[in-house]
């Protein structure tokens, strides 16, 4: 067996949590192949020539492996390795929903147990997601965390950025389409669109949530300051959710047309645009998993 490593050594990854996980695995493999990330893209480009490696491990956050599941898209199915994730980043959302360990070596012991899993891949327009798609409050908070947060409190910064953009989120207006069919038109304060389970460390707890059912979770809410607030922590702590206000529903695909351009959160990437086009991609990419 061959197998490529992309590691990124920005989002934290040392010269010693390498040489851990290669010293975990190395027996598994004839031949081991590392490339480490200098520059936005790098990622992107190494996994779309991983064609050749049976496993494609990913030493990094979760912008890493945004990049390598876009890189992953560019080959044909049967062209794409098995990927195995040693998280190194700050939220580690993806990793945590496949209830990967954080230690490094345990992470890698997970790649030697050979465990996999399927998994679906959001597509917008032309790009790929694994947890989520963000409009509004979602893309507000995570483009306006403090740098300096992010870099010394970890998950906090995101949740402390949320509370700042609770007290000035203003609403958008959106048509939202199932497939051709208009399932609402009017004004909301966030969209979220998602296939993960975690978003900024926080558990969705959406009941319907799965990886490979080939359906999309798209919750909105119109609901801005103190209800909004409510709803979240009621979401939470697994109380009662109904509300006029908020909405969820599962689809296969979705659109989005926007009365105005907005800025689109992709797992961390933001772009903007006034409309989009959000379908799932049915056990896309396999992932080596507990």
């Amino acid at each position: 067996m061959r197998a490529l490593i992309i590691s990124n050594p920005k989002s934290g990854t040392s010269e010693t949590m390498l040489g851990e996980v290669i010293g975990t695995i190395e027996s598994l493999y004839e031949e081991i192949t590392i490339k480490k990330t200098q520059e936005v893209g790098d990622a992107l480009r190494f996994s779309s020539e991983s064609g050749p490696f049976d496993h494609l491990i990913v030493i990094g956050g979760d912008g890493t492996l945004n990049e390598v599941v876009n890189g992953l898209m560019t080959l044909e199915r049967e062209e794409r390795p098995t990927v195995g994730i040693i998280p190194a980043g700050t939220c580690n959302d993806f990793a945590r929903a496949l209830e990967l360990p954080i230690q490094p070596t345990q992470a890698a012991n997970v790649i030697k147990s050979k465990h996999t899993q399927q998994v679906d891949v959001i597509q917008v327009d032309e790009m790929y997601a694994l947890n989520f798609v963000g409009i509004g409050l979602i893309a507000d908070t995570s483009r306006q965390i403090d740098p300096d947060e992010k870099e010394s409190l970890g998950s906090i910064g995101y949740f402390l950025a949320t509370i700042r953009q609770f007290r000035e989120a203003d609403p958008f207006e959106i048509r939202l389409y199932r497939k051709d069919e208009l399932l609402y038109e009017g004004d909301v304060s966030f969209l979220y669109i998602g296939n993960g389970s975690y978003l900024g460390t926080v558990p969705t707890k959406l009941e319907t949530q799965s990886f490979s059912d080939g359906l999309l979770e798209v919750v909105h809410s119109s609901s801005i300051g103190f209800p909004m607030i409510r709803q979240l922590l009621a979401q939470q702590l697994g109380l009662d959710q109904k509300s006029p206000e908020w909405n969820h529903f599962q689809a296969s695909h979705v659109k989005v047309e926007l009365s105005q351009s907005q800025i689109i959160d992709i797992d961390g990437e933001h772009f903007e645009s006034e409309q989009l086009s959000i379908q799932i991609r049915k056990n896309a990419i396999t992932f080596l998993t507990p």
